[in-house]
């Protein structure tokens, strides 16, 4: 003998039943859930949600990865590191200055990059899109700084 209420119904009672709140004109929460998975089964994008190509969130994983260039192909850190913590002396040579040339504009592009995402944003942008662009501001300005200071350092 089962006790859920599906089975416990008198089906010999003269009630008309109530109609479904379901079936006619869904409001609220449910609304958004059936427009949701209405636009995943027939691949429609939902509507509200990204910025296309051009999105904040575009912009912010291109400045992610410019600074990811910056950071692990170029030898800023230890130029800093040799010629201006330890106070060793040294010319800007060349090489030593495209290098330094070259973090510089990779990091400044990613800084604009990732500003250009944050004017982007909406209020539906997601949020890991402006907290990567936001870190990625932070730390391409740092990169700036480090750059143009090894730069002043060594050219005196």
């Amino acid at each position: 003998m089962s006790t859920s209420p599906e089975d416990t119904t008198d089906t010999s009672s003269t009630e008309t039943p109530e109609p479904d709140d379901t079936t006619g004109d869904a409001t609220g929460t449910e609304a958004t859930k059936d427009e949701g998975e209405e636009a995943f089964l027939s691949a429609a994008p939902a509507h509200g949600r990204g910025g296309g190509l051009f999105g904040p969130e575009t912009f912010g994983v291109a400045g992610a990865l410019l600074l990811g260039v910056v950071l692990f192909s170029t030898e800023l850190i230890a130029i800093f590191n040799q010629y201006v913590l330890t106070g060793a002396s040294g010319v800007l040579v060349p090489a030593v200055q495209g290098q330094l040339t070259g973090a510089g504009l990779f990091s400044a592009l990613a800084v604009a990059s990732a500003s250009a995402a944050l004017f982007r944003a909406t209020h539906t942008t997601r949020l890991w899109a402006r907290h990567l662009a936001a870190a990625t501001i932070l730390v391409g300005l740092l990169a700036v700084l480090l750059t143009v200071l090894s730069y002043v350092l060594l050219g005196s």
